[in-house]
């Protein structure tokens, strides 16, 4: 009897740890792919069309995921080569039907397992390798005792950020920023005389730290000063700024990058609240859909639902600006008709209109 339970036990474990995971790490997609009929290669015709219908199956799983995170400027060049890339994240595969359809073009269609795991670990690879990846939202604040120096100093580091692909907001956006660039001026001047010659010099500090948004982490700072000699103060200005924030985005650059790519891929906790939904039904109706649309999604957890507004905590592998852009690009926008509210911190927020 004793015999008899271990077993059992070990086939549960067995069960656990390598089957369930199994169906956890794999979506299962039906999808078609066609080709031309080339005369006389029935073979070459019937691959091209079975290599086809494994980029529309890789592309049903992650498309939304690649469009949330590939610049929009290389987005249409660079899912050829993804999706094309990424077909041999596709485990198994079963030929439901193929021929020549109606338009005479030859067609195949298929069941597919692909292993989602792997393919987002794939993407991750070739966003980073070609420089595909989309670069974080920014904001700016900037603490100063010279209110000029501080005006010159964030115009300058916009201007850096816009030119290397990132994109900066002001507080008052619906979708927060991902870092939030903090920038600590302060303007000296002193004045001395020396054999009867007044001697104006001019010194400007900046104390730069990233910070995550929402926990405030410091991600990367920087700390420059330089000094200038002269009386026109407003010209000094602008020619200080200039040289520091070149030396302080020299630093902070590499540091911003690095960390973001390895962020977006690592799963952490998002809280999604979703208004004007009618019923609890609904809700975990929409809970169902999201976890099949959301190739990043991990796991969905209803946390509470009351007054027509359903509170979801979710695992998902990336920033909530990427959730968002996500499930917009995705099926759920146009099937439940949501309207984003906002992204702050480590909450989003939808509206079913």
């Amino acid at each position: 009897m004793v015999q008899f339970q271990l077993k059992r036990l070990k086939l549960f474990l067995f069960f656990f740890l390598f089957i369930l995971p199994l169906s956890i790490q794999a979506k299962v997609i039906v999808a078609k792919g066609i080709s031309d009929v080339v005369e006389g290669e029935k073979a070459k015709t019937r691959n091209i069309a079975l290599t086809n219908a494994k980029r529309a199956a890789v592309e049903q799983v992650a498309g939304a995921f690649v469009q949330s995170r590939t610049s929009v400027n290389d987005f249409v060049f660079a899912q050829d080569k993804i999706y094309s890339s990424s077909s041999g994240n596709i485990s198994s595969y079963v030929i439901l039907s193929e021929g020549i359809n109606d338009f005479g073009a030859y067609e195949v269609e298929i069941e597919a397992n692909v292993d989602i795991q792997e393919l987002l670990s794939d993407i991750k690879q070739i966003l980073k390798v070609n420089g595909w990846s989309r670069k974080p939202r920014v904001s700016i604040e900037v603490n100063t005792n010279n209110p000029s120096a501080g005006t010159n100093l964030k115009s300058i580091l916009t201007s850096k950020l816009n030119k290397n692909g990132f994109e900066v907001f002001d507080q008052s956006q619906r979708i927060q920023a991902g870092f939030t660039i903090s920038m600590d001026v302060n303007f000296q001047t002193t004045q001395s005389n020396y054999q009867g010659i007044n001697l104006v010099s001019n010194n400007l500090s900046v104390v730069t730290n990233v910070k995550r948004k929402g926990d405030g982490q410091i991600i990367a700072s920087s700390n420059v000063q330089a000094s200038k000699a002269g009386s026109n103060q407003s010209k000094l200005i602008k020619s200080l700024s200039k040289q520091l924030i070149s030396k302080t985005w020299s630093t902070l650059k590499k540091e911003i990058i690095k960390f973001w790519q390895e962020e977006q891929y690592i799963a952490r906790s998002i809280y999604l609240d979703l208004k004007n939904i009618a019923s609890y039904k609904q809700a975990q109706a929409f809970s169902s859909a999201l976890k099949q649309s959301v190739s990043g999604m991990l796991d969905i957890e209803i946390v509470k639902y009351e007054n027509e507004i359903s509170n979801y905590l979710l695992k998902y592998k990336g920033w909530p600006e990427q959730l968002h852009a996500e499930i917009l690009a995705g099926p759920l926008k146009s099937e439940y008709q949501l309207e984003l509210i906002s992204v702050d911190s480590n909450n989003v927020t939808f509206r079913i209109n």
